[in-house]
């Protein structure tokens, strides 16, 4: 038998409250406590909660002839009043979801709390007039003459809705767009079909579904929680403030990066680097709180944070950001160690400083590269908007560079000492672009291994040194062979000998006049695959050159199994001043390195002095500035030309 008081129905509201109980123990158990969306969010389950209790105290009230008609109007107007208070609440939230909340200036915010405003008086008037609702001789419940302006004050908040909505809504992802759309007519229906049929109490029931599908589509942890400091992440950092970029909302930030992090993690390992990574978010949290300040805090990673001020205070985010940096000046004490936190820290207007969220986080990052003087910076004066558009824009430049070829080989000679002339040559890769001018290798390399384009460069490197040595200019120089990087995104292709081999066989060239080169990074992340390609490579005669070597990935057991013909000496080796204790170690590993039958290159060689030091050493062959930089190909076969002719 359905239970009823009064003829009206509580079994919705039984199921709305305990819906929306669980829902508040489940959000705070998430921990999806912090930031402005997610206290509106709080707030709204909270609210609604109180809403159901007032709709069920009501109802139960006015099925007891004996409880006084004070009570009976304070339940109802309490039901009233915090249920039609959902409403505005609810526009809230949206405009937090969208940031467009900033838009409340003086007009907006009038328009904004008037109805809101209206519903408190007319409830607060009823009490001495009847005109919302009353009970008549026998304590029906029964509707005043202008209960109907409580449908006209939501109307008001539901255009408001349906215009974030339609405005804004494209900017916030499926997920959203959906829970968003789903609250107006979900909602609506209930409360036609409540208004129709009185003793049918589904509105609570229709809010708490409601808040439901938020949770379920929108407040989900593991899109914008960080799971080390429980803060909201990168993911949720760069939406926010590329929707707030987009609608043209205004910032102030505070940017902090904790530039020793790596040399603190590598102390105390990931779970002390938790531990004190949450000691930073809560110093940085309680200066808001000292300075009565709410700020958005985001952790992006590799002990970055950002904090999204009032973009109306920027002499109080200067202020506040100042009180940070002093507060992370103390050193954190750590299992008895003392642990210095190198945190530099940037206040950003945006989009006066920086005008797009992705320029934004690469200046976070850049930021670690800052030498640390414990003073504030200002984005306003370090920031250089073409470096960003350049980090921006560079997988598109890189694209339209290979699609129209626009990558250029340079090549470096190489001094054999022995013989005395030059025997061989690097080849470079280069980029121009007509907007950034050169770019360097240093820039666009990484760059193409994280996007994949990296394989297609080297693709066309060897196209190109292919089709260069098959030329009757290269036969005339009198030159063996020409080495090609191989980076270390190219190693970790099992099938990279075919490449090679099929772009050799389609030119023509022996393999003795390829000699690749291979970073030491390439033998400690892709080993297996390397060694398998250098080993089906070998068996036809191409020979390998282990570059940078002496960089800080050096593993000699490693070095003397795999088959290189050549080590490359970095520059590192060049450029340290002479000492006993440095040319011991020098002469030690020239000495390690032929006694394992392999030749040397050193390169960044500068000065005769310094060419003298090495051939003194015995070494093979000699590459750098003294010589030559690296050359275009016509400067190249000029140069080489005159130079080996002339000896």
């Amino acid at each position: 038998m359905i239970e009823s008081i009064g003829m009206k129905l509580l079994y919705f509201d039984y199921c709305a409250l305990v819906i929306l109980i669980a829902l508040l123990f489940t959000t705070i158990l998430r921990g999806l406590t912090k930031g402005r969306l997610n206290s509106c969010f709080i707030n709204l389950i909270a609210l609604s909660i109180v809403s159901t209790f007032a709709d069920i105290a009501s109802v139960a009230l006015d099925g007891i002839p004996t409880v006084p008609l004070a009570l009976r109007y304070c339940a109802n107007t309490l039901y009233l009043v915090s249920h039609n208070m959902a409403t505005p609440l609810y526009v809230i939230y949206l405009m937090i979801l969208t940031d467009t909340d900033y838009r409340l200036k003086k007009l907006n915010y009038v328009l904004f709390v008037t109805p809101f405003l209206v519903i408190g008086t007319v409830a607060v008037i009823n009490f001495f007039t009847g005109w919302l609702f009353y009970f008549d001789e026998n304590f029906s419940y029964t509707r005043g003459p202008i209960f109907p302006i409580l449908y006209a004050s939501a109307f008001i908040y539901v255009i408001a809705i349906l215009y974030l909505t339609f405005r804004y809504g494209m900017s916030l992802g499926w997920r959203t767009l959906i829970a968003i759309s789903s609250l107006i007519p979900f909602m609506l229906s209930a409360v036609l079909l409540q208004f129709f049929n009185q003793s049918l109490l589904v509105e609570m029931f229709a809010n708490a579904m409601s808040l439901f599908l938020c949770a379920a589509l929108i407040n989900r942890p593991e899109d914008i929680l960080d799971t080390e400091t429980g803060l909201s992440n990168k993911r949720a950092c760069t939406q926010g403030l590329t929707r707030c970029m987009k609608n043209g909302k205004p910032l102030e930030l505070i940017l902090i990066n904790i530039t020793n992090y790596s040399f603190i993690e590598s102390i105390v390992g990931y779970k002390g680097m938790v531990r004190i990574l949450h000691r930073i978010s809560s110093r940085i949290t309680n200066a808001n709180r000292a300075n009565k300040y709410f700020s958005e805090l985001y952790y992006v990673g590799n002990g970055q944070f950002c904090l999204e001020m009032d973009f109306r205070k920027f002499d109080k985010t200067t202020y506040i950001a100042h009180f940070i940096n002093d507060i992370l000046i103390p050193p954190i004490d750590y299992n008895n160690m003392e642990l210095n936190l190198n945190a530099v820290t940037c206040v950003a207007r945006c989009p006066e400083d920086i005008d797009d969220a992705e320029s934004l986080l690469a200046f976070l990052n850049d930021l670690g590269r800052t030498f640390y003087t414990g003073q504030v910076l200002f984005a306003s004066e370090i920031y250089s908007g073409n470096h960003y558009n350049l980090v921006r824009q560079i997988d598109a430049i890189i694209e339209n560079a290979l699609n129209n070829k626009a990558f250029e080989v340079y090549y470096q000679p190489i001094y054999s000492i022995r013989e005395d002339r030059f025997n061989s040559a690097e080849a470079l890769i280069r980029l121009h672009d007509e907007t950034f001018g050169n770019i360097s290798p240093e820039f666009f390399i990484p760059a193409a291994e994280k996007s994949g384009a990296i394989h297609r460069i080297g693709s066309y490197v060897l196209e190109e040194v292919c089709s260069f040595i098959k030329s009757p200019e290269f036969e005339a120089l009198n030159v063996d062979y020409i080495e090609v990087n191989i980076s270390a995104a190219q190693c970790m292709r099992h099938d990279l000998y075919k490449e090679i081999l099929g772009i050799m066989r389609k030119h023509g060239v022996d393999h003795h006049r390829i000699n690749l080169e291979i970073t030491e990074t390439a033998t400690v992340f892709s080993q297996e695959s390397l060694t398998d390609n250098m080993r089906k490579l070998e068996s036809r005669g191409i020979g390998f050159s282990l570059d940078d070597f002496g960089t800080g990935y050096s593993n000699m057991d490693r070095v003397a199994n795999m088959n290189f013909d050549i080590i490359k000496l970095d520059k590192s080796f060049v450029n340290v001043q002479r000492n006993i204790r440095r040319d011991i170690v020098l002469d030690n590993t020239v000495n390690m390195i032929k006694s394992l039958g392999m030749k040397i290159v050193v390169e960044g060689v500068e000065t005769a002095e310094i060419l003298q030091r090495f051939a003194d050493l015995k070494c093979d062959y000699i590459q750098g500035f003294f010589f030559s930089q690296p050359l275009p190909k016509e400067e190249f076969i000029t140069y080489i030309f005159a130079h080996n002719k002339a000896r």
